[in-house]
């Protein structure tokens, strides 16, 4: 470790075992700038920038350096702006968190891919839930919702598995991204962990509401559940292209 390095420590949230990283810059001396709350226990109740100990940073756990990406500034330069903002209060977990300190000292942006990756979970729940909707309103009065798989087999399946098994299923692709970010993989590889293990878990919700059926209809509801999973997927695809910026025509 030097001087102006990024450094990133796993803590847990206050009282459970969901694990985080929490992240500072490098002083040189023994020392690491970080903002942090004034209770950990209270994430929510303010805090500030602060220098503190490598020991007191560490808490006790394994402490590695990770890269900046799209890194501007120098370590000596990257120092000097952790350094000048010592003393600063504010905190927030959500907009103004140690990771949003971190990535500014090193490259000029506020940004946090814990809570990014937060923030497109969500948002992909709430657009698979949208799509659910949707597709029973589409359907008017039937009371189940056929869903025409890959190998030409349509299977009806009723609101109320449609929904939960969205949500279920996305609950599974949030724990495996945020594992594999906090097992250090890049952004590309943590959103393919978090594909693979909604559609997984999409199948298998489907494929337990097919268990009346016996075999062929546990068959048949995981076939469903990777297609509504793979039309979630999409739709929420084409909200985001819907929502970029037009480009300009050369």
């Amino acid at each position: 470790m030097a001087c102006g390095d990024r450094l990133e420590v796993e803590r847990r949230l206050a009282a459970s075992q969901v694990g985080y990283t929490h992240h500072g810059i490098d002083m040189g001396d023994g020392t690491v700038v970080h903002a942090r709350p004034w209770d950990f226990a209270h994430p929510f109740g303010g805090g500030s920038v602060v220098r503190t100990s490598l020991a007191d940073f560490a808490a006790g756990r394994p402490v590695r350096v990770v890269a900046c990406a799209g890194g501007r500034f120098p370590p000596a330069e990257i120092a000097a702006r952790a350094a000048a903002q010592v003393g600063r209060p504010g905190y927030s977990p959500l907009v103004d968190n140690c990771e949003h300190f971190a990535t500014w000292c090193g490259t000029g942006q506020r940004t946090s891919r814990q809570i990014d990756i937060l923030a497109g979970r969500i948002q992909a729940a709430a657009t698979r839930t949208a799509a659910v909707v949707t597709a029973r309103v589409v359907a008017g009065t039937a009371g189940r919702v056929a869903i025409r798989t890959a190998v030409g087999m349509s299977v009806r399946v009723g609101l109320k598995t449609l929904v939960p098994a969205a949500l279920v299923a996305e609950a599974a692709a949030l724990a495996s991204e945020w594992r594999a970010h906090q097992a250090g993989l890049d952004e590309e590889a943590c959103r393919r962990a978090g594909q693979r293990a909604g559609l997984a878990a999409s199948a298998a919700a489907f494929a337990v509401a097919g268990v009346p059926g016996g075999p062929p209809g546990m068959l048949a509801g995981a076939l469903a559940g990777m297609t509504a999973w793979a039309w979630g997927s999409l739709a929420g695809a084409a909200i985001k292209r819907a929502a970029l910026p037009d480009q300009p025509s050369r």
